[in-house]
């Protein structure tokens, strides 16, 4: 892996975390209080392929587990 220019990864600390490296808690509370689309793509970039997976396993029809894993994000 290649190491970042000094001066980029000075600039990525004074523009502070990315919305996906903040903790859930955080971008949980971002999206509750702003309705920050932000916060709320990166938790399901973040648990998407969780919740899919979960969808998929228990649901008998691949129409239910899409509609299980979107009801899943909506319930937010």
């Amino acid at each position: 892996m290649t190491q970042s220019p000094p001066l980029i990864d000075a600039l990525r600390r004074l523009a502070g975390p990315r919305p996906d490296d903040r903790p859930d808690a955080e971008l949980l509370a971002r999206f509750v209080a702003r309705r920050d689309a932000d916060a709320f793509a990166a938790l399901v970039l973040r648990h998407g392929r969780l919740v899919w997976g979960a969808c998929r396993r228990r649901a008998r029809d691949a129409h239910d587990a899409e509609d299980a894993f979107q009801t899943t994000f909506l319930a937010l």
